[in-house]
């Protein structure tokens, strides 16, 4: 009764300034704006909804807040509803679905917003309606959890004895470059390659110039988006397109035991105190071990040789490496694996020419196990290891984090860790991509087994939240 009323004043309303419209020769229209304006929410006792900013999409009727509201917080009461509507609106209805009821709404009452509402509003002509449906996003996943899937299986199809997968650069795009030593060693090497965007589909590309059987896989190195490797006899190869491979000229053509990483230098300088970019090695000059390192500036390539011999208990091979940026400085960092004497390490060392190296963690530190294979990367503002195959030839999957650069480590709690179907393994690849996934190629449960022919993905939630 209330309404039609209501319907009769406004008609009365609407005839009265019609007439008086035309007492003066001049039309006017009245406003058929029906829209809902502004929109916000509060509550004392709920202070996450404060400075809150919803958004009014007026083309599809949509109202919700884009950043939401972190995880585990309850709607679980009424909040007051502040919103701005057209002075033209006659009436509001409003239908809330967590109550299953519909009400006139008086833009006072609170409203259950535990669930979608849906706002009517209707023109001061009675017909003219325009509906809105407002929420409120809330996280649902724990931040700090790290989801982790099965991402892609089956690359190659045969057995695999050796796997190393690299980014490489083409024409601005980055592609995963995955190199392969089939166990039947009549097939030589091969090569697949998927754009980083991917990953599901993979191209099999030939490759030249590489010696079968000779290659140190696990040691591929990217350096000024050039790939380089090292053969057993120590002759250093490097190839443009990852398919094409030629030995390097260098002069005073040392053999070289270990490629370490790069240092990636966002600028080049010469002079005291200046840094420049690096590929880190480990050569073998008089009968002894050096540090060593290469240089892009002039493209004539030869060694930059350090004055102390390879300090004892540094790894050779097996080791993990992460190429990273501390303090305006480029650096490059290496975790375990086996020292000159085949031993097994836990230290980690870094360096920020190539040539001196500075052992971060003492040899009798115990936060992890000697271990070969481990698979280290720079991860939400720290470093990130997965660990590898320790003394008793035994896996681990096991994760790792160093929040002081690599000096101290700490096993990770229960929402970093890798699921119960994931196989521990060691001699990982691994990469992080724009958008913060994870990706971890390969891997093998013991020294003498093949290649896990999988690619496993995962991301720590927040970090794939949008700002």
């Amino acid at each position: 009764m209330k309404n039609r009323i209501a319907l009769f004043i406004a008609g009365c309303c609407a005839l009265f300034l019609f007439s008086c419209i035309k007492s003066d020769n001049t039309e006017y229209e009245l406003s058929r704006d029906c829209q809902i304006l502004s929109f916000s929410l509060s509550n004392d006792s709920i202070s996450e909804l404060s400075g809150v900013t919803f958004v009014i999409d007026q083309l599809t009727g949509h109202i919700y807040n884009i950043d939401s509201l972190p995880y585990g917080t309850q709607l679980n009461e009424k909040v007051i509803c502040n919103a701005g509507i057209s002075s033209a609106v006659m009436r509001c209805q409003v239908m809330q679905e967590a109550i299953g009821d519909t009400i006139d709404w008086n833009g006072e009452d609170s409203l259950d917003f535990s669930k979608p509402v849906k706002f009517v509003n209707t023109l001061w002509d009675g017909t003219t309606t325009k509906a809105y449906l407002a929420w409120v996003n809330i996280h649902q996943v724990v931040p700090d959890s790290m989801v982790w899937s099965l991402f892609k299986e089956g690359i190659p199809e045969e057995k695999v004895k050796e796997e190393k997968v690299v980014v490489l650069e083409k024409d601005d795009i980055p592609y995963f470059y995955m190199y392969v030593q089939p166990t039947n060693t009549s097939l030589g090497y091969q090569l697949y390659r998927s754009p980083v965007s991917d990953g599901q589909n993979w191209e099999m590309l030939e490759i030249n110039g590489l010696p079968h059987g000779e290659i140190c896989l696990s040691q591929i190195t990217v350096y000024e988006n050039v790939l380089f490797a090292i053969a057993t006899n120590g002759t250093l190869y490097s190839s443009l397109n990852g398919e094409d491979w030629n030995p390097v000229q260098i002069e005073e053509n040392y053999p070289v035991k270990a490629l370490l990483g790069s240092l990636n230098a966002e600028n080049d300088f010469t002079g005291a105190g200046k840094q420049i970019s690096a590929l880190a090695a480990i050569i073998e000059k008089d009968g002894n071990l050096i540090y060593a390192s290469i240089n892009h500036q002039t493209r004539k390539w030869e060694w930059n040789e350090s004055n102390p011999a390879v300090a004892e208990g540094f790894p050779l091979s097996g080791f993990g490496s992460v190429s990273y940026n501390s303090m305006y400085r480029a650096r490059l960092m290496v975790v375990a694996g086996r020292d000159k004497n085949n031993q097994l390490t836990n230290t980690s060392w870094a360096t920020d020419d190539g040539m001196i190296w500075a052992e971060l963690t003492a040899k009798d530190t115990t936060y992890f196990e000697k271990q070969e294979g481990v698979s280290v990367a720079e991860y939400d503002g720290k470093f990130f290891m997965l660990t590898g195959i320790n003394e008793s030839d035994k896996a681990s999957a096991d994760i790792y984090f160093s929040r002081d650069g690599g000096i101290s480590w700490s096993v990770s709690d229960t929402l970093t860790v890798m699921p119960e179907e994931f196989k521990a393994r060691g001699f990982s690849s691994i990469y992080v991509d724009d958008e913060q996934f994870m990706y971890l190629f390969g891997g093998k449960e013991n020294t003498q087994s093949n290649m896990l022919n999988q690619i496993w993905r995962g991301r720590i939630n927040r970090l794939g939240f949008k700002d």
